[in-house]
């Protein structure tokens, strides 16, 4: 009935979690079931608050000078780049803004419009902000989905090229299109600063002609951005949405040839690689990293990406000694066409007519993987759907939580130390190497069955697991986990084009605190799409990204819970639940 709320009640204590955590809500009834000892907010990982494009106020103090650029009513021939009298356009702003320095430094400030010109050089020194409304004369709160500033490739061309030491902050690079590496941004040993902005429906094409003698070659990478040849770019509260390659790695953003970028507190949503793919060669439906590439992947939301065509990692991708630190991210929904839904890392690169790599040292090439979330990932075969770490890896996995995924802690000839993660699902240690160091395993909590004994040299030393696991000092699995899940009925859901996400009414108030970075599964009956959980208000759920359409929309939600130890669980033992 309208307006009736119902009261809470606790998760009792022998519900299961697999698989029943998405069993249907009593009724029709909505009931919320909350453990209300503890906080809703708390998360394995540390999602920051602001993950995402904010529009935030910019400091005019800090530049000596300040143009103005407007589509509508600025002049490219009478005007001065002042309030009164704005430019046109961006290329006759950059080459007209002087030569600022590191010292005198030179902003733009952009108003909302659409922007279609050639593709921009970006200028060192010069910084350039989106998201201010025309009519109000660059006054007024600056909002960069309200005003959206749109450069526009026209689905003909690469949208810019990058620059040392400037940001680009508050734009929407859209409709980017090349037959090359980088559609909306290319950054070939440089490294701008991109930050709060949003790029959609770009693409690279595939190369022509496209027939290598082998699968696994490298084609047109980074289908909203390409860094290469050891630019290192901040890239920070962005969005990367609906991007895509025909042929090549990494749908939103490819790094290759020992670059590093730090990517934070950015979105991944529908990315999808490989669209036009005879050969292997897309891996990676968000996220490539490739050929000695460092970095960071941090405070993220991975949600929905697709790696088509048989191609690995629906997520993020890793491979030939690639070793970016990977931490405090939420992959969810993520789907690889062969191995791996959410992370594949690999050592070694496929490679037929060549020996492979020596192995490198650990001062070289060592990937630190910690306080990750996977939820609801798939791959095909359905047997690595959290992750596959393989080719001879070295990583280190620690106070990570893997649960309901099509497939979950993949673990295939590397060197691995892992220590206390909660892995609530299946899991696997196959096949070994001499080449390889010993693997310990200490501190997990590893409920799942194992796939096959452990054929790898593995010490493991006080994990909570099955008896066939062995080692020493095992604690026998239990439900050692706070019930702080909830569930619900669903009234609507309504997508949002203007900020790409899904808003999801529930039938009743929700609890409080509020519910964002949390997981939230949406179903009618018993299969799921998870999300991620923008923001919530009395009973709207924002989520990022859209649903994938079905024949009945989803009616009822599950927020999972947070996996938080119960006072009295054993001390040491699984994820640390911040």
């Amino acid at each position: 009935m309208a307006g009736m709320s119902f009261p809470f009640s606790r998760l009792p204590p022998s519900r299961p979690v697999l698989p029943a955590i998405l069993a249907p809500a009593i009724a029709r009834s909505f009931v919320l079931f909350l453990a209300c000892t503890l906080s809703l907010s708390s998360l394995p990982a540390a999602l920051p608050s602001d993950v995402g494009p904010q529009s935030l106020a910019v400091d005019l103090a800090r530049y000596a000078l300040v143009r103005h650029v407007d589509a509508q009513r600025g002049n490219d021939v009478s005007g001065d780049g002042s309030r009164e009298k704005p430019w046109a356009s961006l290329p006759h702003a950059l080459e007209h803004v002087g030569a600022p320095t590191a010292g005198s430094r030179a902003a733009l400030l952009v108003a909302a419009g659409r922007y279609l010109q050639p593709t921009l050089l970006l200028k060192s020194h010069v910084d350039l902000y989106g998201g201010f409304a025309p009519e109000a004369g660059f006054g007024g709160p600056r909002d960069v989905h309200a005003h959206a500033t749109m450069l526009d490739g026209a689905e003909a061309q690469r949208i810019a090229f990058g620059a040392d030491d400037t940001r680009v902050d508050g734009f929407h690079f859209v409709r980017g299109r090349v037959r090359g590496k980088g559609a909306a941004l290319l950054c070939d040993g440089v490294s701008p600063t991109i930050a709060n902005c949003l790029f959609t429906q770009n693409r690279t094409l595939i190369p022509q002609p496209w027939a290598p003698a082998q699968l696994h070659e490298t084609a047109h990478d980074g289908g909203a951005m390409f860094v290469t040849n050891g630019a290192a770019p901040r890239i920070e509260h962005c969005y990367f949405y609906d991007n895509t390659t025909e042929c090549g790695r990494g749908a939103a953003i490819a790094a290759d040839r020992r670059a590093a970028p730090r990517i934070i507190a950015s979105v991944f949503a529908h990315n999808r690689s490989g669209l036009d793919d005879p050969l292997r060669s897309s891996d990676g439906g968000a996220i490539s990293f490739f050929d000695w590439c460092g970095g960071e992947v941090r405070g993220c939301v991975i949600s929905a990406n697709v790696s088509l065509a048989r191609n690995d990692a629906g997520g993020l991708f890793l491979a030939l000694w690639s070793a970016p630190v990977i931490a405090d991210n939420v992959f969810t929904a993520n789907n690889g066409g062969d191995d791996a839904g959410a992370l594949f890392i690999g050592g070694q690169e496929h490679r037929y007519d060549a020996p492979l790599d020596a192995y490198p040292p650990t001062e070289k090439f060592h990937v630190l993987v910690e306080r990750n979330v996977f939820v609801g990932n798939t791959n095909t075969a359905k047997n690595s759907g959290a992750m596959r770490v393989t080719m001879e890896s070295r990583a280190t996995f620690r106070d990570n939580v893997i649960t309901e995924n099509q497939g979950g802690f993949y673990l295939q000839r590397s060197e691995i130390v892992a220590e206390r993660n909660t892995v609530w699902q299946d899991w696997r240690f196959v096949e070994d190497k001499p080449s390889l160091g010993p693997s310990r395993l200490s501190g997990n909590i590893l409920k799942g069955p194992l796939g096959g004994k452990i054929e790898a040299r593995a010490t493991l030393a006080r994990n909570m697991a099955e008896p066939v696991a062995g080692g020493s000092d095992t604690v026998t699995v239990a439900n050692v986990f706070e019930n702080d899940g909830a569930t619900g009925a669903i009234t609507g859901l309504r997508f949002d084009p203007t900020t790409l996400t899904t808003v999801v009414t529930a039938a009743a108030d929700l609890p409080q605190p509020a519910l964002a970075g949390r997981l939230i599964g949406l179903s009618q009956g018993k299969n799921a799409q998870w999300r991620v959980i923008q923001r919530t208000t009395a009973r709207d759920i924002v989520v990022w990204g859209r649903l994938e359409p079905e024949t009945n929309a989803a009616t009822e939600f599950t927020v999972l819970r947070t996996f938080t130890l119960k006072p009295g669980a054993p001390a040491g033992i699984g994820a640390r639940v911040r």
